[in-house]
C-alpha cells in the first residue's frame, strides 16, 4: 500500500473478532483509490457545480465557466474547483457503515449500521497541509468494534465551523480586500455573501507570491454552514449532493438541526457527510491495515464577483473579484489491505 504522508499517526491494535493484527493510520491523502467526499457546500441558487480551475504551469488561466463570465451580466455564481492548500476543523465522529444510514437522519439508525473509530463529543481539531497533520491522540481512536465485513459507506461530522488556506496564481489581475493583483491569497476572515462589498472579502490580491510573503497576512479564512440554500429563500438541514452524497446540519452529536422559519439561521453546530465508497471496503481475517483521512485534492473553491462593487468597470482594470478561496468539500477516505 501506498503511504502518502511521513507524518502519520500509527497505532497496532489486536482484534479478537478477526483474529489479526491492525495497523491504523489517521492523515491526510491527495490521491489514490477508495476516495469519496462529502461536498458540504452547495451552489445558492444560480449556475450549476463548479467546475475544475483548469491551472497550467501553476497558473489559472482567464476565468469562464458554462455558467457565465466575470464580465456577463452577473458573475456571483461564477465558481471553480482546485486543491486547497491547509484545512482546519473540528472533528466529531468517523465511521465506516455496513450500508447507507437514514436519508432523512443518518443518526437513526447509524448505531446499527456504522462503526465510529472516532466519537468525541468535546471534538477534535483537526489541521491537515500538503505535507503534514495534527495527530489523533491514541486515546481518541479506537477499533474495536470493526469487524469482518463489507463497508460501503462511511460517516463523518465535523463542527461547521471549517477554515481554508488557499492561494493561486492567476493569468489577469483580480480584486481583493486590499486592492488588485494577480495572486490572490486567504486571510483571516469570514467567506462573505455572493454580492459582498470589496471590505469584506476574505482574500488579499497582490503582485506575485513574494508579495504575499512579504505581507505576512496569508492565514485560513472561516465558512460557517447554518443553513443549506436550495434557492433565493428556500433555505433546509439536508441536501442532496450531486454525487449523491448526504449532507446534514446537526444541533449536537446526536439531533439534527431545527432551520429557522424565515430561513436566516439555524441551531447548527456540526456537519454530518454520509458518503458511499468508490468501491467497498472489505475486512477479512487476513487484512492487517486500515487507514483513513482526509483529502485536499479537488476539495478547493475559488469563488467570484463582478456585479455590484466587484464590476469591471468599478475596479480600476481588474476583471472582477475574489470573493473567497475555501473549501468546496471535506474529502475522506478510506482504504483496507
Amino acid at each position: 500500500m501506498q503511504r502518502l504522508l511521513t507524518s502519520d499517526f500509527w497505532w497496532s491494535k489486536l482484534f479478537t473478532s478477526i483474529k489479526s493484527i491492525f495497523t491504523f493510520s489517521f492523515g491526510i491523502f491527495l490521491s489514490g483509490v477508495n476516495t469519496f467526499a462529502a461536498d458540504i457546500y452547495f451552489n445558492p441558487g444560480g449556475g450549476g457545480e463548479p467546475n475544475s480551475c483548469g491551472e497550467v504551469s501553476n497558473q489559472i488561466p482567464t476565468v469562464s465557466t458554462s455558467v457565465g463570465t466575470i464580465n456577463g451580466t452577473d458573475g456571483r455564481f461564477l465558481r471553480c474547483v482546485t486543491d486547497i492548500d491547509a484545512l482546519r476543523l473540528t472533528l466529531h465522529k468517523a465511521g465506516i457503515c455496513s450500508s447507507a444510514p437514514d436519508t432523512t437522519d443518518p443518526s437513526a439508525d447509524w448505531d446499527d449500521k456504522c462503526v465510529f473509530i472516532v466519537d468525541d463529543a468535546a471534538g477534535i481539531e483537526f489541521t491537515v497541509t500538503k505535507s503534514s497533520t495534527s495527530a489523533i491522540p491514541v486515546e481518541k481512536i479506537d477499533l474495536s468494534d470493526l469487524f469482518e465485513g463489507t463497508y460501503t459507506h462511511a460517516i463523518l461530522m465535523v463542527g461547521n465551523s471549517v477554515k481554508t488556506k488557499m492561494n493561486a496564481q492567476f493569468a489577469e489581475d483580480f480584486r481583493g480586500a486590499n486592492g488588485n493583483g494577480a495572486f490572490c491569497y486567504s486571510i483571516n476572515a469570514v467567506t462573505p455573501g455572493n454580492a459582498p462589498a470589496v471590505a469584506d472579502l476574505a482574500v488579499n490580491c497582490v503582485s506575485n507570491e513574494a508579495a504575499m510573503i512579504a505581507a505576512g497576512d496569508h492565514d485560513f479564512s472561516e465558512k460557517v454552514f447554518e443553513t443549506f440554500q436550495t434557492g433565493p429563500t428556500t433555505h433546509v438541514a439536508s441536501r442532496t449532493a450531486t454525487n449523491g452524497d448526504r449532507i446534514h446540519l446537526f444541533k449536537d452529536l446526536n439531533v439534527k438541526a431545527t432551520v429557522a422559519s424565515n430561513g436566516s439561521a439555524s441551531d447548527a453546530t456540526k456537519v454530518v457527510g454520509v458518503m458511499e465508497m468508490s468501491s467497498p471496503a472489505i475486512i477479512s481475517a487476513t487484512s492487517t491495515t486500515f487507514d483513513a483521512g482526509f483529502q485536499l485534492s479537488g476539495q478547493g473553491q475559488i469563488r467570484f464577483s463582478g456585479s455590484g462593487a466587484c464590476a469591471p468597470a468599478v475596479l480600476g482594470g481588474a476583471t472582477g473579484c475574489i470573493s473567497s478561496m475555501r473549501n468546496y468539500g471535506v474529502g475522506f477516505r478510506v482504504t483496507v489491505q
